[in-house]
């Protein structure tokens, strides 16, 4: 008897739910060399380019065809961040964190609270485990996204989640909570049972973190990266911070080699330069403010981000603005979320790199308001 068709045996109900979708990973845009690449909040900043080309050569080749040995750098990244190795988990990227998060504590049908809009792998890992998402939604105002602590402890108190997901800042809309408001969160999130993520990949870009409640927080976890601030996301290297026993069942779900030898290798010495890497944030974070206040100069309405990112609208000016900027600058031109609906974002660079895309923005803003003078 012959066999007939094999067929695809059937997947997780949550996997196999069309309604969770991600993008062609045969296709991707390449983007444009000759542009300056301010459109995924990576670290542009050259002279820290320069301190990581320095490090990536003095690499041995063996980190190409070796297997990571990383103890070294959980003891140098305990050190540098004042915790012990055993409350750490190195990820790839802060997206390794949340990933090994959703692994380890959540079960189908479990409630998750998240912010939207925020991260896009919160929604994906949400739907890929079969977790009910309780989402909390920016509101639009003139100072930009709105959402307030007690709109958060409520959708906790209400929904008694298993995990709660909270970036500060947040992205795309570059929020914060205050110190205050975050203990307040995570103490809700204690009184229902549930795990709190607390997502700090933009720091130090902002300083504030909740490294100092570990102690008192055992369901509390942190996720950091060295995508941005250190200038590593091609590396695709984060870690979790967290108490001991939350710490060793995320360890009881990661791969067998949690990130990259050459990942290890750069991270362990790149260590060295967190002086250089605090220069770079403090550069990068005066091109944002500088240009936020030129823009502002121009009448355009801006909100300042907390991250590595800003904000501006462009009102009537944008079609020709993006005209404009067509070839000189790869940003985010618009959003469909109502609270971030008009607004162009773009990544932080320094001051010399943000000139000429300021000069192409102010001829097309100087221009029009001449063309309505003679009007």
């Amino acid at each position: 008897m012959s066999p007939g068709p094999f067929r695809t045996p059937t997947a997780r109900a949550a996997v196999a739910d069309g309604r969770l979708l991600r993008p062609d990973w045969t296709k991707s845009a390449q983007r444009d060399p000759r542009a300056l690449w301010l459109d995924k909040n990576e670290n542009t900043d050259p002279q820290l380019g320069r301190v990581t080309a320095k490090v990536l050569s003095e690499i041995d080749p063996k980190a190409l065809f070796t297997y990571p040995e990383s103890s070294g750098l959980y003891h140098k990244l305990a050190a540098h961040l004042g915790c012990r190795a055993d409350q750490l988990l190195l990820t790839a990227g802060s997206d390794g964190v949340i990933r090994s998060v959703f692994e380890a504590f959540i079960d189908p049908g479990d409630a998750v609270v998240h912010t939207v809009p925020t991260f896009a792998m919160y929604a994906v890992y949400a739907r890929m485990y079969g977790a009910d998402p309780r989402t909390v939604a920016y509101a639009a105002s003139e100072d930009g996204p709105r959402l307030s602590v007690e709109t958060v402890v409520e959708c906790i108190d209400r929904a008694r989640p298993k995990l709660v997901c909270l970036p500060n800042p947040d992205s795309p809309t570059g929020t914060t909570f205050t110190p205050a408001a975050v203990r307040a969160v995570i103490e809700a999130a204690g009184d229902v049972g549930a795990l709190i993520l607390i997502d700090e990949a933009y720091h130090p870009f902002y300083e504030p973190t909740v490294m100092a409640m570990l102690d008192r927080f055992q369901h509390l976890v942190i996720a950091r990266t060295f995508a941005k601030a250190w200038g590593l996301a091609g590396l695709r290297i984060g870690y979790a911070i967290g108490s001991r026993e939350v710490i060793e069942l995320l360890h009881k779900v990661r791969p067998m080699y949690e990130v990259n030898t050459l990942a290890v290798a750069v991270t362990e010495r790149i260590l060295d330069y967190s002086d250089e890497m605090r220069a770079s944030v403090r550069r990068l974070n005066a091109g944002r403010d500088a240009f936020l206040a030129r823009m502002e100069c121009l009448g355009l309405r801006t909100f300042h981000a907390r991250g590595n990112f800003l904000h501006v609208a462009f009102g009537v000016h944008a079609p020709a603005v993006h005209a404009a900027l067509e070839g000189v600058v790869l940003y985010r031109r618009d959003f469909q979320e109502p609270c971030l609906r008009g607004f162009s974002r773009f990544s932080a660079t320094t001051e010399e790199a943000f000139q000429p895309v300021i000069a192409a923005i102010e001829r097309v803003i100087t221009a029009r308001q001449s063309l309505r003078g003679l009007a």
